[in-house]
């Protein structure tokens, strides 16, 4: 029997654990004949085989056309770790694809990396001409541990999480450090610390780790059924709505930002105001430095405790609706709806009746914005004609943790800059307001 070892885009770890006395025996003992392995230095290019074992996900052009030959140059094509079963790491970042997505997969073999004693017991099977079926639970049955971890405005079920990573990326990435993994092997879990709260964990609610969880592992309270049901009875008739959010709702809805109006009075407000939170800040103190939500602040007096930062004071009448694109605001205001809550209200309309419509009210900043990093103020930033702002969410607030779904297949890169572009479109038409 000829045998193949494949590579594309991976960590080459299962390869590395093949390379064991084990498997060696099962080539020697068999008469098992192994003619492509570059990891070895054995052969140039893929020949007619009998079985062909690929490592790793298609991240390249290249790794397509080579999964492509070797599909049609063997006889059994197995699915060879996690990276080529489903994606690995990489596919979780929406980068790749696992192999099954290109071409047909015969055989499975999971885990991270694979086991040397699991290719030994498939290849043995094929040999034989025997079918080789593994269940999804390759161990003794264990059912992974596991709590929903919640306070009133965050929900963790950790049962949905499937420990992609995403979430403890981005929480280190902004600062905040309340998300980690604990236990090891198969139990292990992405957790708060010792499973406390939210709000006893450290939290800053800023919401990007709900924003980037795949799974719906981590959501966040919505109260966009409770805000509609005060717009019917009559309690509820004007929205404040940050131009982030136009922006952001024009990119995911594929909307002009006029019909993104149009659609927040057809779900029932009877006047929208663009409100800039930033509009109301006028600093003439060397040293000090705006914080763009209570979730900036936070981490900015832990990572600069000697920098004086101010958030903004949210000038919003009793009884309006703040629309925001960060999650943090629900925890000052009594009526707050996310930009991505705002999101589920329109989808439930035709857009094909929205007209283009201006709001009622626009309020804007006037100085430019300056974004610095928390230690600039100490080199002499001054800010007499801009204002001095931190921000933590990758790509600012058009990318906040309350942000709408983006409808487009496109990288983060390009969301970013059609919502920077929607974001310029809305304060050039809303300035005449």
């Amino acid at each position: 029997m000829k045998v193949a070892i494949v590579a594309l885009s991976g960590c080459d770890g299962c390869q590395y654990n093949l390379v064991s006395k084990e498997f060696a025996d099962l080539l020697e003992r068999d008469g098992i004949s192994l003619t492509y392995w570059p990891l070895a230095g054995i052969g140039k290019e893929v020949d007619d085989v009998d079985v062909a074992l690929v490592e790793g996900s298609v991240l390249s052009g290249r790794d397509l056309e080579l999964l492509h030959r070797v599909r049609s140059r063997a006889k059994v094509l197995v699915a060879l770790g996690s990276c080529a079963c489903l994606g690995g790491v990489q596919g979780a970042l929406g980068l790749s694809k696992p192999v099954s997505s290109h071409v047909k997969v015969d055989y499975y073999v999971r885990g991270c990396p694979a086991q040397p004693s699991e290719v030994i017991e498939l290849i043995k099977k094929i040999a034989a001409g025997l079918k080789w079926i593994v269940s999804e639970k390759r161990f003794s049955y264990v059912e992974r541990g596991g709590q929903v971890i919640e306070d009133e405005l965050m929900k963790f079920d950790q049962l949905k999480c499937f420990v992609c990573g995403r979430c403890v990326e981005i929480c280190s990435k902004i600062g905040a450090k309340v998300l980690n993994y604990v236990n090891r092997g198969i139990e292990t879990l992405v957790s708060t610390p010792y499973g406390e709260p939210f709000r006893k964990s450290g939290c800053v609610y800023c919401g990007l780790c709900a924003a980037y969880c795949p799974a719906g592992a981590i959501t966040y309270s919505l109260d966009v059924d409770k805000v509609l049901t005060e717009i019917r009875r009559g309690h509820v008739f004007e929205a404040y709505v940050e131009p982030e959010v136009i922006a952001s709702l024009s990119e995911a809805e594929g909307l002009d930002p006029l019909k993104v109006i149009c659609g927040l009075k057809a779900i029932g407000f009877k006047r929208v105001t663009v409100y800039d939170p930033l509009a109301d800040i006028d600093l003439r103190t060397e040293g000090v430095i705006v914080a763009r939500s209570l979730a900036e602040k936070k981490i900015l007096q832990a990572l600069a405790p000697g920098v004086k930062a101010i958030e903004p004071k949210l000038n919003v009448p009793p009884g309006v609706v703040y629309i925001t694109q960060c999650l943090s605001w629900k925890r000052v205001l009594p009526k707050v709806l996310t930009a991505r809550e705002a999101q589920i209200a329109l989808k439930k309309l035709n857009y094909d009746t929205l007209t283009d419509e201006y709001p009622d009210y626009v309020v804007l900043r006037q100085s430019e914005v300056t974004k610095v990093d928390p230690l600039a103020v100490h080199a002499g930033f001054r800010n007499e004609k801009s204002l001095p702002v931190f921000e933590v969410c990758p790509g600012g607030c058009l990318m906040g943790g309350g942000q709408p779904l983006s409808s487009n297949k496109k990288r983060f890169s390009a969301i970013l800059q059609e919502r920077a572009t929607k974001l310029s479109d809305v304060r050039r038409m809303f300035k005449v307001c």
